[in-house]
């Protein structure tokens, strides 16, 4: 389920002060506030259930809001920029910097993909966690990295559910959900280092896995060599995801994924079995890299 998050010093924020009408004090100025603040919020909530990318339509403002509040949310005050835009307003905004007005819809919460994840990144959320659910795509990473992490080079224990040295799985690149490219075996302690992060970012190097070689010298002629399911391509977490539990509405789309394995016997495939070894279709991208616009 998507979430909208709020931030934790928005009562204190100076554009949460500037919604109360300059000149307004006292229990006047706080209902003020108050009123064009529950108009936001709920707004806020539409947009996340809708996963639009913080854009809104005006039957939405107009079912939560009235005009006297909405005005408020319009205004910038203080220096700072309003809550909501209109579209005339926000196409100039930064807020909109590489993306584009969707025209289906006449306005926008302010910022809004600074504070939370877009459509792209709900999909590739849900796909990776799909992925860490496939017990037979687990077995067969496992079978072509022989229990081994790719990462330190030792082998896992996958009964161990607590120390350092227990088997996890680990998304190589952390913004992907590709099936066995981008998954890998990788102990507890090696998966906690390297986070959401690229195994450079991490200062990790991506092993190759046991019986494949490692990728040749500059200028060297390439021989003939076993070869590998994985593309190194770097990555994010293992097990459960850290972030918010976000939920995207469409199910991702499902592409066999043909398993084959180098340094171990075939993992053994039942027709049952193949159609759950599946790799999930990539998301165009994620927050301001992705398309930054709701769906048609």
């Amino acid at each position: 389920m998507p979430w909208g998050r709020i931030d934790d010093r928005l009562a204190m924020s100076v554009k949460v002060r500037g919604l109360a009408d300059p000149g307004a004090t006292g229990l006047r100025a706080k209902k003020q506030r108050a009123e064009a603040l529950g108009v936001w919020v709920q707004v806020l909530s539409w947009v996340s259930g809708e996963r639009s990318d913080g854009f809104l339509t005006a039957d939405i403002l107009d079912l939560h809001g009235w005009d006297e509040a909405n005005a408020r949310l319009f205004r910038a005050r203080y220096g700072r920029a309003p809550l909501l835009h209109r579209r005339e307003d926000g196409e100039q905004c930064e807020c909109m910097t590489g993306r584009t007005w969707v025209d289906d819809y006449e306005y926008l919460i302010h910022d809004y993909l600074d504070r939370n994840p877009s459509r792209s990144e709900n999909d590739v959320h849900k796909a990776k966690a799909k992925e860490l659910k496939n017990s037979a795509l687990k077995a067969a990473v496992r079978a072509r990295d022989g229990d081994v992490c790719r990462y330190c080079g030792r082998t896992c224990q996958h009964s161990d559910r607590v120390s350092d040295a227990g088997l996890t799985f680990d998304h190589v690149d952390p913004e992907v959900a590709d099936g066995m490219s981008n998954l890998v075996v990788a102990c507890r302690g090696c998966n906690r280092r390297k986070s959401k992060r690229t195994p450079e970012a991490a200062g990790l190097v991506l092993l190759p896995a046991p019986g494949e070689q490692p990728p040749a010298p500059a200028g060297a002629a390439p021989g003939p060599g076993p070869t590998s399911d994985l593309s190194p391509d770097p990555g994010p977490d293992p097990s459960p995801d850290p972030s918010p539990d976000i939920a995207p509405d469409p199910s991702p789309t499902l592409v066999t994924y043909p398993v084959t394995s180098t340094n171990a016997p075939a993992y053994p495939q039942t027709s049952d079995e193949t159609s759950a070894l599946t790799q999930v279709a990539s998301s165009p991208g994620t927050g301001r890299a992705g398309s930054g616009t709701a769906p048609p």
